[in-house]
């Protein structure tokens, strides 16, 4: 019997010390756990996870301020459209993420990320027609695609073999095939064009998985460049500008917020 209540005096103690209250926002509290968490999440040092869990209780507090809410419907609406993408229905994609224990984590990312949003909505976040062709006549080299790609590709059954040939171009290997190729636009995949034209000249792709085999290609030149026209781009310019101000209105209005945030550290 003494035994027994030892045992279950040391996991409290355990437990009290794993969990201990460090940091209270807004009196919302981060415990050591949280923040042990934290850092494993998102593999970063301990002052970072302390940091970034002050921004996020300072951010639950705004949101909950503002009457923001997520519920299930949402979740699973958002859940829904992840899963179409992968050719699954939901039912499949949940149960495919219970399996590996990642179905939880799943619903509160995208919470968290349906909370940003609607957030974001309410500090009146906009892309303009102008601010699209704004970006589009100031940065158009973004926008070029050349007619042709004159590539030497690099593939093999085995990736270790491939790697290995990479990080010494001069070298050779009998399971890694070489040869020069040359991908015309209105011949080639539009994936695997575009994919080619994110490489800079002179430099090796990332391997990708190509008829079976793993490919990596060497850039050597893009001939005759022509810029898309805007309706052809427009739409990406739009994501790109909504991702970049969106994080900058966020960081801003944080900032502001931690400025005045009641902060208490507890020994």
């Amino acid at each position: 019997m003494r035994f027994i209540i030892s045992v279950f005096l040391v996991i409290s103690l355990y437990a009290k010390v794993i969990d201990k209250i460090e940091i209270l926002v807004n009196n919302i509290p981060i415990t050591s756990y949280d923040i042990e968490m934290a850092q494993k999440k998102l593999n970063i040092p301990k002052d970072k996870a302390i940091s970034y869990l002050i921004d996020k209780a300072i951010l639950d507090s705004a949101i909950k301020e503002r009457g923001i809410y997520v519920d299930e419907f949402d979740i699973d609406n958002a859940m829904k459209r992840i899963a179409q993408k992968n050719g699954m229905s939901l039912f499949n994609f949940k149960n495919y993420l219970l399996q590996k224990g990642e179905l939880d984590n799943l619903k509160e990312d995208i919470k968290n990320n349906l909370q940003k949003q609607k957030l974001l909505e309410s500090l009146n976040l906009r892309v303009t027609k102008e601010d699209i062709e704004d970006y589009y006549k100031h940065h158009k080299m973004e926008f070029m695609l050349p007619s042709k790609i004159k590539v030497t590709e690099y593939s093999s059954n085995n990736k270790n073999s491939l790697i290995e040939v990479l990080n010494n171009p001069l070298s050779s290997n009998p399971n890694v095939e070489i040869k020069e190729m040359i991908f015309q636009a209105n011949k080639t995949n539009p994936r695997l064009m575009q994919f080619l034209v994110n490489v800079k000249e002179g430099s090796f792709s990332s391997i990708i998985n190509l008829n079976k085999k793993f490919v990596s290609f060497y850039v050597e030149k893009k001939d005759d460049l022509k810029p898309l026209e805007l309706n052809m781009v427009e739409n990406a310019i739009y994501q790109k500008l909504m991702n970049e101000k969106s994080k900058q209105l966020l960081d801003d209005f944080i900032a502001k917020l931690r400025a005045k945030a009641d902060i208490e550290f507890l020994n």
